[in-house]
């Protein structure tokens, strides 16, 4: 039933990827507080990484949030 919520929640709202407190972070749209900090230092990645995720970037699907994780985390 859980996974049937969250997968909702993505098809309904949307979530941003960004930086929070100097780690990868994901938020539900209009949301002031994040729902996963991931303990991965965004000092880690590329500038232009770093960059993309401060301003925020939109993720529509898990398939996208996968990738996008797989990107920085590896």
């Amino acid at each position: 039933m859980k996974k049937k919520k969250i997968l909702l929640n993505f098809l309904l709202f949307g979530f941003i990827l960004g930086v929070y407190e100097g780690k990868v972070a994901l938020w539900k749209d209009h949301q002031k507080n994040p729902i996963k900090v991931i303990p991965y230092q965004v000092s880690m990645l590329p500038e232009a990484d770093q960059k993309a995720l401060e301003k925020g970037i939109k993720i529509d699907s898990l398939a996208q949030l996968h990738k996008m994780l797989e990107d920085y985390l590896s």
